[in-house]
């Protein structure tokens, strides 16, 4: 969905589609998926990140509910925060970020089973 909202970010740049309120919706549609992590398997069930896919997602609101105008400046920095949520998403991040998510995951433990297993 990341890399969906950076498309069509592009696309509003671009101009290969009109900056009319339906692309601006579905352009926030789609950041709001990606920024409140909602999958198929548990859509109800919303963790929303605080990073800067927030902020690809709260500027895309802005856009779709004409708060601010979707001029060239506007779309440009929607699509530099779209891209930066697209390919690194946790550069600005006020969760701590997800390495302690992947010690407890693939921790020394996990290593050290797949050692064994190769003796």
């Amino acid at each position: 969905m990341r890399v969906l909202a950076f498309v069509i970010s592009l696309l509003l740049l671009g101009g290969a589609v009109e900056t009319e309120s339906a692309w601006l919706v579905a352009l926030s549609v789609v950041a709001g998926i990606a920024a409140f992590r909602l999958y198929p398997w548990r859509f109800f069930i919303p963790r929303p990140t605080f990073d800067v896919r927030m902020a690809s997602f709260v500027l895309a609101v802005l856009l779709a509910v004409g708060a601010v105008d979707a001029t060239k400046d506007w779309l440009i920095a929607m699509s530099i925060v779209s891209g930066v949520a697209a390919f690194m998403p946790g550069v600005i991040s006020l969760e701590g970020g997800d390495d302690r998510h992947w010690r407890g995951r693939w921790g020394r433990r996990a290593w050290r089973w797949d050692r064994e297993l190769w003796r």
